[in-house]
Order: structure tokens, then C-alpha cells, then sequence
């Protein structure tokens, strides 16, 4: 499972260090092959290689793939997905092109989000925590209301 808060930077080759307490798991599970892609213009999501497979599929196959929202959205996660390996040093090279689209410069942010880390310009990751905390919590907590936690 991947969990957690990371503070990263990445350095002038557009490196980004992969912590290395997850490094032997994603090693293990998918190799060290990531996929990265976009979901939105805010974050880069980073899937484990043996992860992306599922959520691939289930794109593609998304019900309604024929309406040009759908389709946009295929485009924008499928179309902008790419493949990365870690090398010896335990890196990533992020795309330069995906690195403009997430706004992101040195000072990033990594998210563990179970499945999957999302990856965020410092600035963009604190601006979205503090959008997070002041949240409607009765609104949340309709929204939440079936999860039973």
C-alpha cells in the first residue's frame, strides 16, 4: 500500500528520488516500472506498473466512450501516459512535457493514495490541503456516508 506525505525535489535533469521505503515493493510488485499520466491540469498520478493495467482497462472501457467528455478524458489520462523505470539510484525522470502541464518545479510533494502516488508542485499541494480543511464537513459527511468508518 502506498501511504504518506513526501517532500521531494526534483533536481535540474527532472529526476524525482522515489522514497525508499517504497522502492523493494515496487520493485517486487511491478519490476520498478511506473506509469505516469495525467488525471487533471493540478497533479501528475504515478501508478505501479501491475496497477496501471487494471485502471487502463477500465478507461477504455468506460461506458458512454463515445461522448466527446469521455473521450477527452481517455485522451488526456491514456494519451499522456508513459512509462518509467527506476534506475540504480532509485529515480524517476519525469517527462518534461507532463512536468509543465502539473506546473511543477523543484519543490514537489508525493501522495500516497493506496494504489497510486500523486505528485504535486509544493504550492498546488498546499493550496489543495488547505482547501481540504476548510471543507463543508456536514457536506463531506454526506458524501461519506456510506463508507462506515
Amino acid at each position: 500500500m502506498l501511504g504518506g506525505v513526501t517532500h521531494l525535489n526534483l533536481d535540474p535533469k527532472n529526476r524525482l528520488a522515489i522514497p525508499a521505503k517504497y522502492r523493494e515493493y515496487l520493485q517486487e510488485k511491478s519490476s520498478g516500472r511506473l506509469v505516469v499520466t495525467l488525471e487533471s491540469a493540478q497533479c501528475l498520478v504515478i501508478y505501479p506498473e501491475h496497477e496501471w493495467d487494471a485502471v487502463r482497462h477500465k478507461i477504455q472501457t468506460l461506458p458512454n466512450s463515445l461522448h466527446p467528455l469521455v473521450k477527452s478524458y481517455q485522451r488526456l489520462v491514456l494519451g499522456h501516459a508513459e512509462i518509467l523505470e527506476i534506475d540504480k539510484a532509485g529515480r524517476i525522470l519525469v517527462p518534461q512535457s507532463l512536468k509543465e502541464m502539473a506546473k511543477l518545479v523543484r519543490e514537489t510533494v508525493l501522495v500516497g493514495m493506496g494504489n497510486r502516488f500523486e505528485l504535486w508542485d509544493k504550492t498546488s499541494w498546499q493550496l489543495e490541503t488547505e482547501k481540504a480543511l476548510q471543507a463543508s464537513s456536514a457536506e463531506l459527511a454526506e458524501l461519506l456516508s456510506g463508507l462506515n468508518i
